[in-house]
C-alpha cells in the first residue's frame, strides 16, 4: 500500500483556527487517486490506493524538525505533503523552492523570533515534483506556482524535511515527491474548495505528468516545413514541427495558433489533429499532437527573422528526404508515419 504524509499546523499569530491543520484533520485515512492525465496517455494506468497520514505540527522549532527528524531516523514515505495556511493569499499556492533563510515577523508559538539567520547555510533547495507541468491541466480551484514559500515556519518546515531527504538520498534511491502548498484564508477558498484541492495536489504528485504539445503541419508543393530551435533554448539546435505546450483552458487548435504568432509572428488558422505520437522523458511523458496549418492571408515572408523568439532556421523538406536531421523528441516518427501513408496536406 502507498504510503502518503500530510501535515499541517496548529494555530498561531493570534489566529483561532488554521486551516491547514483543519484540512488535514478531515482527511480520509485511505483514498483512491485516479490519474489525472488519463485523457492525454498513451496506456490507461489504475487508479492508486493510498494511506494517509497525516500529522499536526506545532507552531514551533520542534514542529519544523518533526518530519525531517522522522526521515532522518529511517521512516519512509512515497510522498509529502506539507500545508500551511498564508494570510495574504489570494488563492491556494503551490511552493516549488525552500529558502535558506530564517526572517520571522512574528514570534513562533513557543516565543521564538529569528531574524536573518541561515538554515544550514548550504543554498536553496527545490522541491522534488516537476509542478510547472501540472500547471497545462485545468484545476477545480485557480491557484498559482510561487518560489517564495516565505522565511517563517513554513518555509523553515519544508526546507528541514527537503534537506533531510537529500541527506538520506543516494545515487541507487530516488527522492520521494516533496511539496509545500500554502492555503488562503478560508475567506477566500472555502474550506470544500481547499479539501478538493489538496487531493488534486496529491493526484499530480503521485503520478507521472504528461504534457500535451502541438506541432504544426505546414505544406508547400510537396515539402512540409520544419524548424530548428535556437541556441538559447532548451534542445538547442534539434529539428521540430514549430508550436508548444497546450495551456491549461486552451483547445489544440488555439494552442497552436498562439504559439505561431508568439513564436513567429505568423497568423495561421489550424484544422483538428491527424494523430498523437508519444515519448518519454526523464521525468514526464510528451503527448504530441500534429495539426495540419494554413496561413491566414498573406503567406509570410519565411526569410524574415524578427519576430521569431525561439528558432534560429526553417526547413522545407521534401516528403520522400531520407537525409539525416537531429530530430526532436518523437517528431521523426511522425515523418515515417506520414511517408507510409503518403500523408501531405495541401496548403490552401
Amino acid at each position: 500500500m502507498v504510503r502518503i504524509l500530510v501535515t499541517g499546523f496548529e494555530p498561531f499569530g493570534g489566529h483561532s483556527e488554521n486551516i491547514s491543520g483543519q484540512i488535514v484533520n478531515a482527511l480520509p485515512s485511505q483514498l483512491l487517486l485516479d490519474d489525472p492525465w488519463s485523457s492525454l496517455r498513451e496506456y490507461a494506468k489504475e487508479s492508486l490506493e493510498v494511506t494517509l497520514e497525516t500529522r499536526v505540527l506545532p507552531v514551533d522549532e520542534a514542529g519544523s524538525l518533526e518530519i525531517a527528524n522522522a526521515v532522518q531516523e529511517g521512516e519512509n514515505w512515497d510522498a509529502i505533503l506539507h500545508l500551511g495556511l498564508c494570510e495574504s493569499c489570494e488563492k491556494p499556492r503551490i511552493e516549488t523552492r525552500a529558502q535558506d533563510l530564517l526572517q520571522m515577523r512574528i514570534p513562533d508559538n513557543s516565543g521564538r523570533q529569528i531574524t536573518q539567520q541561515s538554515i544550514t547555510g548550504l543554498g536553496n533547495l527545490p522541491v522534488t515534483v516537476l509542478a510547472d507541468a501540472w500547471m497545462s491541466m485545468p484545476w477545480s480551484v485557480e491557484c498559482e506556482l510561487s518560489q517564495d514559500a516565505g522565511t517563517y515556519l513554513c518555509n523553515e518546515t519544508l526546507y528541514r524535511t527537503l534537506h533531510a531527504l537529500n541527506v538520506i538520498s543516494s545515487d541507487d534511491k530516488t527522492i520521494p515527491p516533496c511539496l509545500f502548498v500554502h492555503l488562503p484564508l478560508v475567506e477566500k477558498c472555502s474550506f470544500p474548495n481547499a479539501l478538493s484541492f489538496v487531493q488534486e495536489v496529491l493526484q499530480r504528485m503521485m503520478f507521472r505528468p504528461v504534457l500535451s504539445v502541438v506541432g504544426a503541419l505546414i505544406t508547400r508543393d510537396e515539402h512540409y516545413l520544419v524548424a530548428q530551435r535556437s541556441s538559447s533554448e532548451s534542445h538547442a539546435g534539434k529539428w521540430e514541427f514549430p508550436g508548444g505546450k497546450v495551456e491549461a483552458n486552451e483547445t489544440q487548435s488555439s494552442a497552436l495558433e498562439r504559439e505561431m504568432h508568439e513564436e513567429f509572428g505568423w497568423s495561421v488558422t489550424c484544422s483538428e489533429a491527424i494523430g498523437t505520437w508519444y515519448h518519454s522523458l526523464e521525468n514526464l511523458d510528451i503527448a504530441l499532437h500534429i495539426l495540419p496549418t494554413h496561413f491566414i492571408g498573406r503567406v509570410p515572408d519565411f526569410t524574415d527573422t524578427t519576430l521569431w523568439t525561439a528558432h534560429d532556421a526553417l526547413c522545407w523538406r521534401l516528403l520522400a528526404d531520407e537525409s539525416e536531421l537531429d530530430w526532436l523528441g518523437n517528431d521523426r516518427a511522425v515523418v515515417e508515419w506520414m511517408k507510409r501513408t503518403k500523408f501531405l496536406p495541401r496548403a490552401k
